[in-house]
Parts: C-alpha cells; structure tokens; sequence
C-alpha cells in the first residue's frame, strides 16, 4: 500500500527535521569541545584576584587600585569565557 501524498509530504518533513537536529548535535559538540576547564579554572583564579584588589581599593579609599582590580576582574572572566584558538 503506497502513501498517500500528504503522508509522504509529512514523512520527508520529518527526516528533514531529523538531520536538523543530527547537524544541531554536532555544532553543539564542537562548542563543547572548545571550552578549557583549564581556561576556566583560570579566569575564575584571575577574577577572584581583580575582586581582592578592587575590595583593597574601595577599603583604602585608593580609585586607581579599585580601577585597576576591575581591569584585572574583566580580564579574567574574559578569559575564562573565551575559548580555544584554532591554529
């Protein structure tokens, strides 16, 4: 027994949909892969250091230390945010 046309409209539809997702994994899988724990662990050391310069410059009263703390914060959540270059 043959499909009917809509049938066979609704079955190409859903294997189109199908390898949809398959590509959607595979993006999904190279985002992952991208992703350092090491660069992570890193930027996050890097941004608890920045936060104790801007505390040591809010408590000191000191701004260009408290500036500079945050430059150190951005720097590390950027690095820990950032992923692996591809050479």
């Amino acid at each position: 027994m043959g499909l009917s046309e809509r049938e066979q409209q609704l079955l190409d539809e859903l294997e189109r949909s199908l390898a949809g997702t398959t590509a959607d994994k595979k993006s999904r899988k190279l985002v992952r892969e991208s992703v350092s724990a090491k660069r992570i662990i890193a930027g996050l050391l890097i941004l608890l250091a920045g936060l104790s310069v801007l505390l040591a410059g809010v408590i000191n009263r000191v701004m260009g230390v408290g500036v500079l703390g945050f430059a150190i914060m951005a720097g590390g959540a950027f690095l820990a945010a950032s992923t692996k270059s591809e050479n």
